[in-house]
């Protein structure tokens, strides 16, 4: 934006340029969106490619369109669009969000970039000498007005999208006040989708025009925003630095156990550098000269490494215990990142000197390397989900995992076409035939959380073993029993479960420890019944050809019996006993009424 902070010179035009460009863009978007599936998948490919090239490259021409500068923004914005749209040429359309999300900030961190250097308006080298480009470099790239652009881009695209909303909100109240007086047209129109198409491309459009007006304005938000949160520094310090201080005393096994562990280290970590950056500011003059500020940046850029050891030591543990996911890919790669940072940070603060003057400087070799790093991630060069796939098939085929505990699932729907070539491979070529059976079982699966084969022998197997204690003594189970014990009304999936049975009996008692994490909960008592066709719990259909009295007796579901403490141990300690009870049944038209009525319930005459 080029002297846009120094002036408040409006320039109408370019808001309703961008007004109009942006309803076009989103209008060609929606129209995009709503093309029929061919089952073409370069086809498919192609679609959403064209959606995320114009979508990308019209923020970017919006946030970086300035006087007399028309063709260099077009042809940025036509990089970044070609950035962001290749990812699903590169990787298809099943390729997950990751890819995509690098595309987009390999994207941002090239408009960043631009914007920096084009504000200052430099020339091209006078000689295409290694002396002169470096020269134009450090003439076109300042620290400050790539920090600048940053926030602003991000002010920009933020405060846009509120007014977009508020315009929305504004139409569909006006609608509605129509609507009152028996006049509908503006309320069908707000509901076609081509309509909303160019009211919300036309608002962003159009907010984003007016702000860039108002460029005065966004900078000193910018500098606001800095100054309130910069007071967080301190806080997020003391707590930082309290937390790395109890784990020699706690040890990291609770951090192992949550599951959680990598996200929530990233997390801090990325908050911390946020608020380092805003206590440094874009320029020394900028820089907050207060003591206890100062000084809590300084710490947290230096709790960014033990933050990040732990995320590696925690992804570590994972990926040596269930092998190379895709998802574990990136966060692996988000850790590297992450230590590079760390690192940086590090030495910028260890050594003598002006530390911040070496933050500005590191944050500008930074976002080279992230936006380098980001542009090779969205392109399929590296391709984690053939590495993932890969190495779960190496750890089936050594023995390391089981067949029932392997992940035929995610194979098939998180690890990309990699993974599906792989589960159609072992459906048809896998020497176990266990492995071909659950291969070809997850094939039929019509969504992800769809339970598959593999799902139900490895609930009912060892893992049911491990949790499971059968009362009055150890026996086999039946397959179909066993499978019922871990639906949501018996054992679940996990935790202590006890089981009354005797082989031979047509009923079993299922006894549910509570929760330990529940300081309320109790244990739970349900009974299970087998049918007539052995499926425990399942009601008897009229198929079966009983007669309906005594199909309204037997219970359709396994009922709770109490979720009373004392009743739950008395049916450990096997005070229980299964009476026949002579019952009564209303029949309207030869056909049963409601529930039996017990005789000792009956009415007195």
């Amino acid at each position: 934006m080029a002297n846009e902070t120094a002036t408040q010179e409006g320039w109408p035009l370019r808001t309703w340029v961008l007004m109009a460009l942006g309803a076009l863009f989103a209008l060609a978007i929606q129209q995009l969106a709503d093309l029929p599936d061919s089952g073409w998948e370069w086809g498919k490919r192609l679609v959403a490619s064209t959606v995320l090239f114009l979508g990308v490259s019209g923020i970017a021409f919006g946030l970086s369109w300035q006087r007399e500068r028309h063709v260099p923004a077009a042809i940025m914005a036509a990089i970044c669009g070609i950035i962001a749209g290749g990812v699903m040429l590169w990787n298809g359309t099943s390729s997950g969000p990751w890819p995509v999300g690098s595309g987009v900030v390999a994207a941002g961190v090239f408009v960043v970039l631009f914007q920096a250097a084009d504000r200052r308006h430099p020339h091209l080298p006078a000689s295409w000498s290694w002396a002169g480009i470096k020269g134009w470099k450090r003439q076109a790239l300042v620290y400050s007005d790539v920090h600048e652009m940053v926030w602003t881009d991000t002010l920009l695209g933020g405060l846009s999208g509120i007014f977009t909303g508020i315009t929305i909100a504004i139409a569909f109240l006006l609608a509605e006040m129509f609507h009152l007086v028996k006049i509908d047209l503006l309320r069908d129109v707000l509901r076609k989708e081509w309509v909303m198409a160019l009211l919300v491309g036309a608002a962003y459009g159009g907010g984003m025009g007016l702000l860039r007006d108002r460029a005065v304005i966004i900078s000193l938000l910018q500098r606001v925003a800095m100054i309130v949160l910069r007071v967080l520094a301190p806080i997020l310090a003391v707590g930082l630095v309290a937390f790395l201080a109890v784990l020699p005393f706690t040890g990291l096994a609770p951090l192992w156990a949550t599951g959680e562990t990598t996200p929530i280290m990233l997390g801090a970590g990325l908050a911390a550098l946020f608020l380092v950056n805003a206590v440094i500011g874009d320029k020394a003059e900028d820089a907050a000269l207060s003591r206890p500020l100062r000084w809590g940046a300084m710490a947290l850029a230096l709790a960014l490494l033990p933050l990040v050891v732990i995320s590696a030591w925690s992804t570590g543990l994972r990926i040596g215990q269930y092998g190379f996911s895709p998802d574990r890919l990136w966060a692996l790669t988000f850790i590297i990142l992450a230590t590079v940072t760390a690192v940086a940070y590090a030495v910028a603060i260890l050594r003598r000197g002006d530390w911040v003057a070496r933050l500005y400087r590191s944050n500008m070799h930074l976002a080279f390397i992230l936006g380098g790093v980001a542009l090779v991630l969205s392109t399929s060069i590296i391709g984690f989900d053939r590495i993932a796939t890969a190495d779960q098939i190496a750890r089936l085929n050594s023995g390391k995992i089981k067949p029932a505990d392997f992940d035929y699932r995610g194979l098939w729907f998180d690890f990309g076409p990699p993974g599906k070539l792989a589960i159609k491979r072992l459906a048809k070529e896998a020497k176990d035939a266990t492995v071909r059976e659950f291969a070809q079982g997850v094939q039929k699966a019509h969504y992800r959380f769809e339970d598959v084969p593999s799902d139900v022998a490895r609930r009912s197997g060892d893992a049911l073993d491990k949790r499971l204690t059968i009362l009055p003594e150890k026996v086999a189970l039946e397959p179909k029993l066993r499978e019922r014990l871990t639906e949501g009304d018996a054992c679940q999936e996990q935790g202590a479960c006890t089981l009354r049975y005797v082989p031979g009996e047509d009923f079993a008692v299922v006894i549910r420890e509570p929760d330990p994490k529940c300081a309320f909960c109790e244990p739970s008592v349900s009974l299970l019944q087998r049918g007539p066709k052995g499926n425990w719990g399942s009601t008897t259909s009229a198929s079966d050809k009983l007669d309906r009295a005594a199909a309204a007796v037997a219970p359709a579901m396994p009922a709770v019996v109490s979720t009373d403490k004392a009743r739950a141990m008395a049916a450990k300690a096997g005070k229980i006993e299964m009476r026949e009870v002579k019952m009564r049944q209303l029949y309207i038209d030869g056909k049963a009424f409601e529930a039996p009525i017990p005789l000792e319930n009956a009415a007195e005459p």
